[in-house]
């Protein structure tokens, strides 16, 4: 199994470089971490801005379909009461009724949503399925989930599958110290284990075809 041989090498490389890169790793966790405070903060700050414009231009059209309205209801007191009065006064009753609050975040959660099914459907999964990962390397976690859920509903004999739920293991192994890498030694070990997940993917459709 050359396949197997190269994958243990590559664990082994990663090992090495996450020994190195680990003092490192921590001062950039700790950035993160800062910098995702400093983004929550920030994005607190606008919502707060947004339910505070959204309120304001609210009570703004509130006045002015009031004021509408009196004029209309005006008009028929005066004695003017014609079906085209009472049709303008249907009209200004009803922009009267409560009118429901804008959904804020609405385009928050659309835009996070919309992310989330992009990348969830280029790892091959489904949105729920990529919820349940985290880190850098989530995506390539829930492709590795998605063939291991998939290989179960095959008809492959048990020592391939055995085989194969190996080779899962030691990618999923080189994603979880990745995350200790530097951002160019992640995108390379990323990339290498995004080949081997094609690799493993041919390999399992070749031996599906061939019964």
């Amino acid at each position: 199994m050359g396949l197997m041989k190269s994958l243990r090498k590559r664990r082994s490389d990663a090992k090495a470089a996450v020994k190195a890169a680990k003092a490192r790793a921590k001062a950039e966790i700790k950035a993160d971490s800062k910098a995702r405070a400093r983004r929550e903060k920030l994005l607190a700050k606008q919502k707060r801005a947004i339910i505070k414009d959204e309120n304001k231009g609210l009570k703004s059209k509130r006045k002015h379909q009031e004021k509408m309205a009196k004029m209309e209801l005006d008009k028929l007191q005066t004695g003017k009461f014609n079906a085209d009065n009472v049709k303008r006064f249907a009209g200004a009753s009803r922009v009267l009724l409560p009118l429901a609050l804008p959904l804020i975040y609405r385009g928050i959660t659309a835009a996070q949503d919309q992310f989330s099914k992009r990348t969830a459907q280029r790892s091959g999964v489904t949105p729920e399925q990529m919820a349940q990962f985290s880190g850098h390397g989530a995506d390539l976690k829930a492709r590795i989930q998605g063939i291991r859920n998939s290989l179960q509903d095959t008809s492959v004999k048990p020592g391939y599958k055995r085989d194969i739920n190996e080779r899962l293991d030691e990618l999923k192994a080189a994603v979880d110290n990745a995350e200790f890498m530097t951002d160019q030694q992640r995108r390379r070990a990323h990339r290498s284990v995004s080949n081997d997940i094609d690799l493993i993917t041919e390999d399992i459709q070749r031996n599906i075809a061939e019964g």
